[in-house]
């Protein structure tokens, strides 16, 4: 219960970051000063909200193989043929949402994190922790030696004004030529390169034994612990260590403007001067700082995917979250208070697929090109009551959501519990 309370949560998070609410009860204009709090959970909820989504993956993972007490054998062979065949079914929804929705989706990308988790099934709790931290420095340097030198990299997919098209929606299916350039694409992008130590640490957690109370008042403190002792250690290197002079500068010049040419001076005829030639190109991109590495997303200065201390200190929001819910669902009286979210939270699938086309489809188009309009905060806190509302008595009469019942059909059909 306790998993699906904090995936409704990370729901909360993920529909807040796609409705941008910009005003309270009338949007906000683009250019015009957001409400301080609006502005402030935009900036915080970017990158969080996902960071738990992806987390929370890799405890599935780990639940499907046993939990505490890993699959072996027969019984692990069939657990990769459902997870292999839930991620192509996985693919296929991510594919024909993108092509109803017109934009891409992070469904897509589960399909290969699921598949990358197999191998890792068979390690232990320990190691996995570790390879989490291993993976939490080497993700971030790789996103900054690719932001300043990756165009010299032959093996990364070409972006910008000159790279190809390719094809999107399902589309992708019928165009075998563009499979490689991708699944470059999504090896390599952003979102995959932060979402694999939290992949890995999730895949760490589901391996304790979540039932026994020392371990999840030990998740709850250590959880505690690092969301502190990270924040800590971000704001003294940028702070008194001086770290953080770097990340102004950078920011300063991606703010500034194009040098242009100088204008040359009116003819004493009168006559309008000739303008000197636009530049055929912009000026490169300013280097990325290393300091970068231990700066936190707002309200600090940083960027997420470039942020060690950001992934350590994901892991242990989220080890505190979990903890502190199982401690929480122990009682009865809380598993009554908390249903409405875990209802919410086992249906996530279906909500994101809803949201997601509410957000393309119906909510305006910005003229600007900023994707839609802007919102007041009223779609969102209607679609959070209704979400919740609906939850409770779809899961009154249904075991799962609309789209979970779809995936667990097909992939038990697929690989049977018995063989035979």
């Amino acid at each position: 219960m306790a998993v699906d309370v904090l995936r409704a949560l990370a729901v909360f998070g993920m529909v807040w970051m796609h409705f941008v609410p910009t005003g309270w009860l009338e949007p906000t204009p683009r250019g015009h000063d957001w409400p301080g709090v609006l502005e402030w959970m935009n900036g915080f909820l970017d990158t969080r909200a996902r960071s738990v989504f992806f987390l929370l993956a890799g405890v599935s993972v780990a639940l499907m193989t046993g939990g505490a007490r890993p699959f072996a054998g027969t019984a692990l062979r069939r657990a990769h043929g459902r997870i292999a065949v839930r991620a192509g079914v996985l693919l296929l929804l991510g594919l024909g949402l993108e092509q109803v929705s017109g934009k891409p989706n992070i469904i897509t990308a589960y399909t290969g994190w699921l598949l990358f988790l197999l191998p890792w099934t068979r390690v232990r709790a320990r190691l996995l922790f570790v390879a989490a931290g291993v993976f939490a420095v080497a993700a971030p340097v790789f996103q900054i030696a690719r932001a300043n030198r990756g165009q010299d990299w032959g093996f990364l997919p070409p972006v910008g004004p000159g790279a190809p098209e390719l094809p999107q929606g399902l589309a992708v299916l019928v165009h075998p030529g563009d499979w490689l350039a991708v699944f470059q694409s999504y090896v390599f992008n952003t979102d995959t390169c932060y979402a694999l130590p939290l992949l890995l640490a999730g895949l760490a957690i589901g391996r304790l034994d979540l039932r026994e109370r020392a371990v999840r008042v030990r998740m709850a403190v250590t959880g505690a612990g690092i969301t502190v002792g990270g924040w800590l250690a971000s704001w003294l290197l940028l702070g008194p260590l001086g770290l953080g002079a770097a990340i102004d500068r950078f920011q300063e010049a991606l703010m500034a403007p194009p040098p242009m040419p100088p204008m040359p001076p009116l003819p004493a005829d009168g006559s309008l001067p000739e303008l000197p030639p636009v530049p055929p190109e912009l000026p490169p991109m300013p280097k990325v700082p290393w300091a970068e590495l231990w700066a936190m997303s707002k309200p600090g200065p940083g960027i997420a995917e470039y942020s060690v201390l950001q992934v350590v200190w994901m892991v242990g929001v989220s080890l505190a979250l979990l903890g502190g819910l199982l401690l929480l669902t122990e009682k009865r009286a809380w598993q009554r208070v908390l249903w409405p979210l875990a209802a919410m939270g086992g249906m996530a699938m279906t909500w994101y697929f809803v949201q997601d086309v509410i957000s393309s489809r119906f909510l305006g188009h910005d003229p600007g090109g900023f994707g839609h309009a802007p919102q007041s905060f009223v779609p969102y806190a209607l679609f959070a009551v209704a979400a919740l509302v609906l939850s409770v008595l779809w899961r009154r009469f249904f075991r799962r959501g609309p789209l979970e019942a779809l995936v667990h059909r097909v992939t038990t059909a697929s690989v049977p519990r018995r063989e035979g």
